[in-house]
């Protein structure tokens, strides 16, 4: 009877954690619809509904993308994959570290795409599940900048504790491939975390006027990473529209100060 009870319990903590979520995203949808139709954005609830222009992304070739660092996924991987763990998002996002390993099981919900300040973007959120024992579940969303230039794979995350234990619950302490990068600005330095698998061309990309506007933006505690495809916020938490607004604006700001040559590059196809 124990196993029983264990397994009765477990169910009903599991479908209390699904009402939960269940009502905070309905929540959720009907603010996002309302700031959509304000912002001429398409709005999805659920990742059924979307077919943009995240799920438009080619996956690259595995061999090269595991010597970038990467792991890209054929079509018939990525299905398993998906059933294994990874959000729909995560499976086209398959070369972004950040929140890959962040429970055993991911879907996304929440979805807006469209123009902000000249740059398509799109905004997300990811419930996730770990289903040991305790089990635990937890959303977050991220806001993503679409950009066509080859960019790039590199983390910029804010210096200090907090910023710390956000890369340790990401499992990001150790990315492999990654190493961290110094520069000459040593106030730099201080307040920005950068590591990068392509050190040459991060070197080239983080100019003295993007360091010059990380560090106004230093506050704001956005944790970005870049790879193949775009610009990547990601959070351990939830935004509300006013506060996706703002990672917009970081973002559009943030390759306001790309060099204009290397924004006119393009990935080899």
């Amino acid at each position: 009877m124990g196993l029983l009870d264990d397994a009765i319990g477990d169910a009903v903590m599991l479908g209390g954690q699904m009402a939960y979520f269940k009502i905070k995203n309905n929540q959720r949808a009907k603010a996002f619809t309302k700031w959509s139709k304000a912002h001429d954005f398409t709005f999805c609830a659920k990742p059924a509904e979307y077919n943009g222009e995240i799920m438009q992304m080619p996956t690259a070739d595995p061999d090269a993308a595991k010597a970038r660092g990467g792991h890209a996924l054929s079509a018939k991987a990525s299905m398993a994959h998906r059933f294994f763990g990874d959000s729909q998002m995560q499976t086209k996002l398959w070369a972004f570290c950040s929140n890959r390993f962040r429970g055993d099981w991911q879907t996304n919900a929440n979805i807006l795409e469209g123009k902000w300040q000249g740059t398509l973007m799109t905004a997300f959120d990811t419930l996730w599940f770990d289903l040991g024992s305790p089990s635990s579940e937890g959303e977050y969303s991220s806001v993503f900048a679409h950009c066509s230039a080859k960019l790039p794979r590199v983390i910029i995350t804010p210096s200090g504790f907090l910023s710390s234990l956000k890369r340790l619950d990401e499992g990001q302490m150790a990315n492999w491939g990654y190493h961290k990068l110094r520069f000459e600005l040593d106030t730099f330095n201080k307040n920005w975390h950068v590591s990068s698998a392509d050190e040459k061309l991060t070197y080239d990309f983080i100019s003295q006027n993007m360091m010059e506007y990380l560090l106004e933006h230093h506050n704001e505690k956005w944790h970005l990473e870049i790879s193949e495809g775009g610009i990547l916020i990601s959070t351990v938490f939830t935004l509300k529209p006013t506060k996706a607004e703002l990672a917009m604006d970081f973002l559009a700001g943030f390759l306001e100060h790309v060099d204009e040559d290397l924004l006119q590059t393009k990935v080899a196809t």
